[in-house]
């Protein structure tokens, strides 16, 4: 019999790991996630400087995710995301990965993933026409 995911969550919590990065594909209802893409497109939708997107989405991007840290009574202080498409403009010129490593530290990060995942990567969209992340640095769960 497997454990219940709210278990299977907690052990990776109190385990000892630099991150805690919890990639999933369903929704918790335990909290909220921050929908990133329509967050994005509500700060940059005015921009009037094209050639300064990608140091105005970052900006604004850290803004967004450092307000919605949360505290959560079982999981701690946490950050949800979903909706994360954006991130991978090209023009954004976003390191996904970096962004996993900085806001999984002192947090736990659920990050909503329709991608496919395998032990070292993860792929936006699918293995074979998709982005592909090197996680294996990353210490992460998927549920």
């Amino acid at each position: 019999m497997s454990k219940p995911i709210n278990q299977t969550i907690t052990d990776y919590i109190k385990s000892q790991s630099r991150n805690k990065i919890i990639f999933h594909s369903r929704d918790f209802s335990d909290f909220e996630s921050v929908n990133i893409g329509l967050r994005i497109s509500e700060r940059i939708y005015n921009l009037n400087e094209p050639g300064r997107i990608a140091m105005r989405v970052s900006s604004e991007l850290d803004g967004i995710l450092n307000a919605a840290i949360s505290q959560h009574e079982v999981f701690g202080r946490y950050l949800s995301i979903e909706n994360i498409g954006v991130l991978f403009e090209p023009e954004l010129k976003l390191d996904f990965a970096s962004l996993l490593q900085r806001y999984s530290q002192n947090n736990v990060l659920f990050v909503k993933w329709n991608g496919e995942i395998d032990t070292n990567n993860i792929y936006f969209l699918t293995k074979e026409n998709g982005i592909k992340i090197n996680i294996k640095n990353l210490s992460h769960i998927v549920i």
